[in-house]
């Protein structure tokens, strides 16, 4: 049988994109896997420092990559692509092209359990009751921040949202100053220090946190008062937010149903204002 023959180039970018999607790497890295995918078989048999070239990263670069991939080492990890490139490998695996959306769909499931759990109850009684509401999101996060947000203006009466890390320990400070009681915080990957020293002054100045985060095992857990998981997609160059979207507006319309009456009254002066904007 020729070397030809024996080349299996669909069964192995599968089975490195598998291999990628069970772990969790940096946007270079996963960028590296992209470019990874369009140059088998000869992948395969390159070295660290011809990757890098092909991938425009260093070669460091591409040697870490093999180690968060769960490999000792580039050797090992290259001996594993030789394996499945010219044999299909015992352990190759062959996921649905659209498997980046499967795994949404699988967060989105474990997201609604977190809709009817006892923390999302705990979460909207504390963020019910403070006045004002501060939301802070650092970084990768402050996307998700905006978005809770610019919603949340129109239907509570003071909501402070905080994206900027030069000037978080203030705003902490203020929201408690005004009589905040309470302290929304949006803690995805990677975690910038400046939101866990957020979570711990505002537990020292005696504000309640809620923390929407990606994982119940993240090392600041027991800094929040409340943990909401939205488990984020990896089947990408960058982490999708999918669930942390969804969990962001089902928070926001349970703290709006606390008070109906005000919701309502709020909501129409607002839509009074829309032919002022809308096209």
């Amino acid at each position: 049988m020729t070397l030809e023959k024996r080349l299996d180039t669909g069964r192995a970018e599968d089975w490195l994109l598998d291999l990628a999607q069970r772990h969790r790497l940096s946007p270079t890295q996963r960028q590296i896997v992209q470019r990874m995918l369009g140059m088998f078989p000869d992948v395969a048999f390159l070295s660290t420092i011809e990757i890098a070239e092909q991938a425009g990263v260093s070669q460091p670069t591409v040697t870490r990559l093999a180690t968060a991939l769960g490999f000792a080492g580039y050797p090992e990890f290259r001996a594993a692509m030789r394996e499945v490139v010219l044999s299909g490998g015992p352990g190759a695996v062959v996921p649905d092209r659209h498997s980046a959306v499967d795994l949404e769909i699988s967060n989105l499931a474990a997201t609604r359990r977190v809709l009817d759990s006892d923390h999302m109850l705990s979460a909207v009684r504390l963020l019910a009751a403070t006045t004002p509401l501060g939301v802070i999101g650092l970084r990768a996060s402050a996307a998700l921040a905006e978005y809770f947000g610019y919603f949340a203006r129109r239907v509570l009466p003071a909501v402070h949202v905080q994206t900027d890390a030069g000037s978080l320990d203030d705003a902490v400070l203020e929201l408690r100053q005004q009589g905040a009681s309470a302290v929304l915080v949006f803690a995805m990957p990677r975690y910038p220090a400046g939101t866990v020293e957020a979570l711990q002054l505002a537990r020292r100045l005696g504000m309640a946190t809620v923390v929407v985060t990606d994982s119940a095992l993240v090392p600041f857990a027991p800094d929040a008062d409340v943990l909401l998981v939205a488990p984020v997609g990896t089947g990408l160059v960058f982490d999708s937010h999918a669930a942390g979207v969804v969990l962001a507006v089902s928070l926001l319309d349970a703290i709006a149903n606390t008070d109906p009456v005000r919701t309502q009254e709020r909501l129409e002066a607002h839509e009074a204002l829309v032919d002022r904007w809308a096209f």
